[in-house]
């Protein structure tokens, strides 16, 4: 026994110590996503309105029954971009209002593809506001995203895989229900 050991057992040497093993290389950025835009005309309401202000120019506007349930205008002040915005307003009592383009393009059967657009809600109290997608197809496969209450302008979008055998894909923007919406700089792409 070693002096200064008082239990017994006889001090080892420390065991070497490994070297830190070297700093891993940091992993590749993920490549970003790349999209291409598909036309979408008139998608900053610049090109004015259709005839007795039924419509934005390149548009198609539809309401559950009554044409005359909702309000069409263009906003010639605050836009969210440019020097103006489409707004629509529900004026008699019917559930919704539809804003739509289509596209027939077979190359996006089975493909991906986003609706954004900047959307300002006014006591939006029914089902809300926003962009929705739909592709005719069996089954049809739509997807809507709503802003409801009052807001500022806000980005909203919405995406869909496109079934393989979609005939058209129609988009645009929805109201549902009571108040005020406005739509501004729509943009669609394939992701």
């Amino acid at each position: 026994m070693r002096a200064g050991c008082a239990s017994g057992v006889e001090p080892r040497a420390a065991a070497p110590v490994p070297a830190p093993a070297p700093a891993a290389a940091p992993a590749p950025a993920a490549a970003p996503v790349q999209s291409r835009a598909i036309t979408v005309a008139n998608a900053g309401f610049e090109a004015g309105m259709k005839a007795q202000n039924r419509c934005a120019l390149s548009w198609d506007c539809t309401m559950h029954n009554d044409p005359g349930s909702f309000r069409f205008s263009l906003l010639e002040s605050g836009a969210a971009a440019g020097a103006r915005s489409l707004c629509v307003e529900r004026v008699a009592n019917e559930p919704w209002m539809l804003l739509t383009q289509a596209t027939q393009d077979a190359s996006l059967r089975g493909k991906r593809v986003r609706l954004s657009m900047q959307v300002r809600v006014e006591g939006a109290t029914g089902g809300g506001a926003g962009p929705w997608l739909l592709a005719q197809a069996r089954p049809v496969a739509n997807v809507s995203r709503l802003a409801k209450g009052t807001s500022g302008w806000q980005s909203l979008s919405v995406e869909l895989a496109l079934p393989a055998d979609a005939q058209v894909v129609e988009f645009g923007a929805t109201l549902e229900g009571p108040g005020k919406a406005c739509f501004d700089e729509v943009r669609l792409e394939v992701l």
